[in-house]
């Protein structure tokens, strides 16, 4: 089924795009959200008129969003997350987190339009990709930072303090194991 897209619709199109659907989606889901209209009969013919304005509508957006994205690209974002041995982290950054950090920083974005490979699970800077508009996309990063436990610290000093014990006591019994063979080969 050929349907006129009145607004943008992600993986599908924008504003004035043709496209072609499925019968059920455009019953069910397109139609009736105003999102599209078919490609036959007068209302097609008024939105055809109508598409020079929308398409100077179409244009602002696109500014706007190349404005957005340009001050957006110079944020420093940083997250900290509790994080095991080697900076692997309890848990996972994903674009939820990525959504409430923006949000603090003053920009909203739809959880949606923040593109993550795969979430993030180690300390370190990452990369992704941000959809502000369908036709403008920035890349950006984020520092994510280990959070220091408290209780963590002396339980890895006390390993770190039995370590060297063990490697002590090691140490004592091979240093007098090659004292005794030492006796041994003098009195043979």
């Amino acid at each position: 089924m050929k349907l006129i897209l009145k607004k943008e619709v992600p993986n599908l199109g924008t504003l004035g795009d043709v496209v072609d659907v499925k019968p059920g989606y455009a019953r069910n889901y397109l139609l009736p959200r105003g999102l599209a209209l078919p490609v036959t009969g007068q209302q097609s013919k008024e939105f055809r008129h109508h598409m020079q304005y929308l398409e100077k509508i179409r244009k602002g957006e696109i500014a706007q969003a190349q404005q957005k994205a340009a001050l957006m690209k110079v944020l420093d974002l940083e997250v900290t997350r509790k994080a095991g041995p080697g900076g692997r982290l309890f848990g996972s950054v994903n674009n939820r987190d990525i959504q409430e950090v923006l949000e603090a920083t003053g920009y909203t974005v739809e959880r949606r339009a923040i593109l993550l490979p795969v979430p993030i699970r180690n300390v370190g800077t990452h990369t992704f990709t941000i959809r502000v508009h369908t036709e403008v996309s920035i890349e950006m990063s984020i520092r994510v930072l280990a959070e220091l436990d408290p209780k963590a610290a002396p339980q890895e000093a006390e390993v770190a303090a039995t370590d060297e014990a063990v490697e002590e006591i090691i140490e004592e019994t091979e240093a007098t194991a090659e004292e005794e063979s030492a006796e041994a080969a003098a009195a043979s």
